[in-house]
């Protein structure tokens, strides 16, 4: 589903965009992932790849670098995947961008941006919002799952998100992942914790998680589902939070915010794409290695991504993580 909406965004931008899949559409490519030389094929010729599938072996990223050329991965694999292939990355001809989408993706840039404007910050918080009615591809559903599964009981947080969120104490999420983020993050915390939309669906998830029993959590919570009859994505509110630090205090923050989750991760491809055309890089590179938070902005706003102060009323002190375990 991602790849169909990315492709559309592409299109839409004045690309000339060629689809290939497995079972190939009427002139897509065909391409399976799991044979070097039907990669090699679907991989000549093109200006740019955009791999949407999280594929363990990472042939198309690995070819790319050996061969050349620019491939963008949107498809969030875990931590361990960017590092394989830093590890093999040491005299690449091509440029791997991993993480590449709205979080992971524009949640690094403004990490990093964070980041440069208080280097004395020790911890990064990140809460991802979701929900659980939009559509969503297999894979996003695998995605999800593996960060909320990853422990059996995960440390919460309370924080106030804009509305139409509010209020909410929201659940660690990929706690091995250090939120997608690269060297900018050495030596710092990392602390991702999720939040879904619909207030039901998030109190199931949050007494799953009081009783350790996050691995009973229900496909139908967080399942896939296809895109409308009409072929339009989710319209649902996307209010991400990005915190940075210190000894337990808030120094400061930024909120992403639009509505589709899906059809903005895309359009954020689009720009990440710009950005990677316009430098001569090599090897394999995390979003904030190729471009700041400024360069993208304006871009963002068009495509209707907002990246605004955290505009909360509360004390500017934040010492309200609780371990459920502690608690209980």
């Amino acid at each position: 589903m991602l790849g169909t909406l990315t492709a559309r965004a592409f299109a839409a931008a004045g690309w000339e965009v060629q689809g290939a899949a497995r079972r190939p559409l009427a002139g897509q490519i065909k391409i399976d992932l799991d044979r070097r030389e039907s990669i090699l094929g679907a991989l000549r010729g093109h200006d740019l790849v955009v791999n949407t599938v999280p594929h363990p072996a990472l042939w198309p990223e690995r070819l790319v670098l050996e061969r050349g050329g620019r491939l963008i991965n949107t498809s969030a694999l875990p931590a361990a995947a960017s590092r394989a292939l830093r590890a093999v990355a040491g005299d690449a001809r091509g440029t791997v961008l991993m993480n590449a989408g709205l979080a992971p993706g524009v949640t690094n840039l403004v990490a990093a941006y964070l980041l440069h404007l208080h280097p004395e910050a020790h911890e990064l918080q990140i809460v991802i919002t979701l929900s659980s009615a939009a559509p969503r591809g297999p894979a996003s559903a695998q995605f999800v799952r593996r960060g909320l599964t990853a422990v059996a009981r995960h440390r919460t947080v309370d924080v106030r998100l804009p509305g139409p969120f509010g209020e909410r104490r929201c659940v660690g999420f990929g706690e091995g992942d250090a939120g997608w983020l690269g060297g900018v993050a050495e030596g710092r915390v990392v602390r991702v914790y999720i939040c879904v939309y619909e207030p039901a669906a998030h109190r199931q998830l949050l007494a799953l998680n009081d009783d350790g029993a996050i691995d009973a959590l229900p496909r139908s919570l967080i399942g896939s589902r296809t895109l409308s009859a009409d072929g339009s994505a989710g319209n649902e509110p996307v209010a991400h939070l990005i915190v940075a630090k210190r000894s337990g205090r808030r120094l400061d923050a930024r909120t992403i915010q639009c509505r589709g989750d899906f059809r903005h991760a895309a359009l954020t491809t689009v720009a990440f794409a710009r950005a990677l055309i316009e430098r001569e890089r090599r090897g394999c590179l995390d979003p904030e290695e190729v471009c700041g938070l400024s360069e993208l902005d304006s871009e963002l706003r068009r495509a209707g991504i907002r990246i605004e102060p955290y505009a909360d009323a509360s004390p500017a002190v934040m010492e309200d993580e609780r371990s459920l375990l502690g608690r209980r």
